[in-house]
């Protein structure tokens, strides 16, 4: 059984009931006084969208000739190579990061909780565990023939979007509550992906690569169960407190 997870952190200050009536009373006022057109800006922003060129493109597999494409020079069959290295360099650039992620978790639990103990060792696993998916990652991809060090477009979509998890957990107000609830949504996102690539792996004939894939996801999901439980933890047995 994973040992409990409790955390004290400050009391934060709100808005007065005076703050709020002036905030009200100015939104009144400068509040416009119909319904504003976005015609315009949302032609706009269409425009953006159809015009603009992606995010990037897949490099071809190592050593493939001059000049070759992604789906040719890949010895994959069964599935797009392009689609399953873009969804590869997805997962690389998001273990990376959710290693860091729990790097900032374990910081936060340590100035708030506690600098040894059952709680702080689980969370070193965890975070062990995460390196150890983005080296076997690495290690499939050079396999493969792939480029682990490429950014791929999902790659970098990811990365992007798990900024702000990030920025949640170094943030110094934060409380571990709201920090396991960020690593929490980082969690269910990677165990959706892990799903997806063990499939992807599985359809072009990579059984060995899709068990790794699959013991992953099993790591992943306990992960998800650990953090789960803090969070309920916290929310409900502490209910009032500043960890909360």
């Amino acid at each position: 059984m994973e040992p409990t997870l409790l955390g004290h952190n400050r009391t934060g200050s709100g808005l007065n009931p005076g703050d709020t009536q002036l905030m009200l009373a100015a939104v009144s006022e400068l509040s416009p006084p119909g319904r504003i057109s976005t015609r315009q800006s949302d032609a706009e922003r269409i425009s953006y969208i159809t015009d603009a060129d992606s995010l990037g493109s897949i490099p071809p597999p190592l050593g493939a000739s001059p000049g070759a494409s992604v789906e040719t020079a890949s010895s994959l069959t069964g599935v797009s190579p392009t689609v399953f290295f873009d969804k590869l360099g997805e997962r690389i650039a998001f273990e990376r990061g959710s290693t860091r992620l729990y790097e900032a978790l374990i910081a936060k639990y340590v100035a708030l909780v506690d600098s040894d103990g059952a709680g702080l060792e689980t969370l070193q696993r965890i975070r062990s565990e995460e390196l150890d998916h983005f080296r076997m990652l690495c290690d499939v991809a050079t396999q493969l023939g792939a480029d682990p060090t490429a950014e791929t477009p999902s790659g970098d979509v990811i990365g992007t979007a798990s900024m702000g998890l990030l920025q949640v957990v170094t943030d110094p107000r934060t409380t571990l509550a709201q920090c396991l609830n960020a690593v929490l949504t980082a969690e269910l996102t990677d165990n959706a992906g892990w799903e997806l690539l063990t499939e992807l792996a599985r359809a072009a004939g990579q059984d060995e690569v899709a068990e790794r894939f699959a013991e992953a996801l099993a790591d992943e999901e306990e992960h998800e169960a650990i953090v789960t439980a803090w969070l309920k933890s916290l929310v409900t047995d502490a209910v009032g407190t500043p960890a909360v």
